[in-house]
């Protein structure tokens, strides 16, 4: 599976979790809710700094997602 799939996953299920709907965390981020939407489903990269707000509101941590394999 693809990093930036398991990472959508990861907060997909944080939300879940935490009883958020898209809306909500969205508010939280200060961004519309389609452009979360986006990122959630993949139709919008995970920008870094972006991806480290998600990450942030959710209280989760980077380091707890893998680390992609080097390319031979």
């Amino acid at each position: 599976m693809e990093t930036d799939e398991l990472i959508r996953q990861r907060i997909r299920a944080r939300m879940q979790d935490r009883g958020l709907t898209q809306a909500e965390l969205a508010r939280q981020l200060g961004i519309k809710p389609p452009s979360l939407a986006q990122i959630l489903s993949g139709r919008r990269g995970l920008v870094p700094a972006s991806l480290l707000n998600v990450l942030d509101a959710l209280e989760l941590k980077l380091d707890t997602f893998p680390k992609e394999e080097p390319r031979a």
